[in-house]
């Protein structure tokens, strides 16, 4: 982004200076010290609506799609001034609907975008009045640009993730809207990336402690499930849980008694908040993988959880199962728990 302003700046800076020698408004800015003047809404609907405006806004999208500008602005420098608004507003309609952008196409939109209003209409209201600015182009054209910079950011995030440049500690530094951002063209990028740099991103969270400060999960779920690290999935187990954490333990009980899946349900039970479904998932599969029913009796001798694994246990039908275990184990704990299942 800093890059296109850089270039908007001086392509802004070239185009004054050449517009200036041939009489011509640079990039669209009006000259200051213009003249506000108050029309009615009814006025702005005829202007926009007449067919000479249409006309003359069809006819200069050809020079909007031909990234000859200095050509449409001596164009619209001609027009009436409320006529040439019109048009403008036409025009930023016109890059609306076409919305492959370029950076002249960008800096063109930009200077729509800080112009300064001409014409304003006045809203009567119950006990109320509000003026406003006439022809809203300028917030239309910042929209359309904003969207050209975040298409211009993910592909940045793509092309350093490839090479092994990004660092997510700093892609993901800056405010808490600067954050979501990044985070959000990050988790939309990752499917298109290789695993090899998914691999290189994941590798940065078993070794950069400063990722350690992240407000959510939703970038350490994506990438462990992405990349199946073991580390990273050690990491989100850990952290306190979240919408995102939860939606990826979801995700792996679809998946058991896939190995993987199964071996991370397992890892999850550390988690206060996630195990009653961790657990839940692993009592479910039927039949029960040998790994799974191993870990389960292991469970069921432990102070902790030892009592809501029986009783998922005996929830879900292995009544005979609970039984042979009471009957073979001496230790009172599993004899407890199960018990106290089996009685329920």
């Amino acid at each position: 982004m800093r890059l296109g302003q850089c270039m908007l700046i001086g392509w802004l800076a070239t185009h004054i200076t050449m517009a200036s020698a041939a009489g011509v408004p640079a990039a669209g800015v009006p000259a200051t010290d213009v003249t506000v003047t108050t029309i009615t809404p009814h006025a702005v609907t005829e202007v926009l609506a007449s067919s000479q405006s249409q006309a003359r806004a069809a006819a200069l999208a050809t020079l909007y799609d031909h990234n000859d500008f200095r050509a449409l602005e001596f164009n619209l420098s001609q027009l009436p001034a409320l006529k040439q608004e019109a048009v403008r507003a036409l025009l930023v309609d016109h890059a609306v609907a076409h919305p492959v952008l370029d950076q002249y196409k960008a800096n063109w939109l930009q200077a729509q975008a800080l112009r300064k209003p001409l014409f304003t209409v006045v809203e009567q209201g119950d006990g109320y009045q509000v003026t406003q600015t006439a022809f809203h182009y300028g917030t239309k054209a910042r929209s359309q640009v904003k969207r050209w910079e975040d298409m211009l950011k993910a592909q940045t995030f793509s092309e350093q993730a490839e090479r092994g440049e990004l660092v997510l500690s700093e892609w993901l530094a800056g405010d808490l809207t600067t954050q979501a951002l990044q985070r959000d063209i990050l988790l939309a990028q990752l499917p298109g990336l290789s695993a090899q740099a998914v691999a290189q991103l994941a590798a940065q969270f078993t070794s950069d402690k400063a990722l350690l400060w992240l407000p959510d999960n939703a970038v350490i779920a994506a990438l462990a499930a992405a990349s199946g690290d073991d580390g990273v999935y050690h990491l989100l187990w850990r952290r306190r849980s979240d919408q995102y954490s939860l939606a990826e333990l979801n995700r792996l009980a679809q998946l058991a008694p896939d190995p993987q899946a199964t071996q991370q349900l397992m890892a999850a039970t550390i988690n206060p908040s996630l195990k009653i479904v961790a657990y839940r998932a692993l009592v479910a599969v039927n039949p029960l993988p040998s790994q799974t029913q191993d870990f389960l009796s292991d469970k069921l001798a432990d102070v902790t959880d030892g009592a809501l694994v029986a009783t998922e246990l005996a929830r879900h039908g292995y009544l005979s199962w609970l039984e042979q275990l009471v009957g073979a184990s001496r230790n009172q704990v599993l004899q407890k728990n199960i018990k106290t299942a089996l009685s329920q």
